[in-house]
């Protein structure tokens, strides 16, 4: 007789991010997709909540908060806002999914579960602040080739 064997996941809650719009330009939003799975062995749902540690900008999550039950995954959209005068360059942030649930017993007993990931926002400069220098610099040229014949 052969048998198949499968690996449950580790119980309590995962957190993955993906990048939608990670390279941006000064007064963008960069916009990344939070999915959360809860696996626990016997059913019990958790109230996660989405947050940033220390952040340097304004960002939303959608929804930022919410129920899930074992077995279930769940998405949330993150927008970081990076205001205009932000300089170019790769800024790291770290998102946190906070789980809260009560165990059954009696006296019923709150267990807190975080789990943490980075990510990195990339601002890059505005077309208009590489294109005028550029713009210079073959004007410039222009008008020293014409000068030499």
């Amino acid at each position: 007789m052969v048998g198949t064997a499968t690996a449950s996941p580790e119980p309590g809650i995962t957190l993955s991010i993906t990048p939608i719009k990670d390279v941006v330009i000064p007064g963008e939003n960069a916009t990344y997709e939070v999915n959360i799975t809860y696996f626990m062995p016997s059913p019990s749902t958790e109230h996660v909540v989405l947050s940033i540690d220390n952040p340097i900008w304004s960002y939303t999550f959608d929804p930022a908060e919410f129920d899930i039950n074992t077995g279930e995954s769940k998405y949330s959209t993150l927008n970081i806002s990076v205001p205009s005068d932000a300089s170019p360059g790769t800024y790291t942030h770290t998102v946190n999914a906070t789980a809260t649930g009560v165990l059954i017993p009696i006296p019923p007993v709150i267990i807190t579960e975080r789990v943490t990931t980075t990510v990195e926002t990339t601002v890059i400069p505005e077309f208009s602040t590489i294109a005028i220098p550029a713009a210079a610099i073959f004007v410039m040229l222009f008008f020293i080739r014409r000068r030499r014949a």
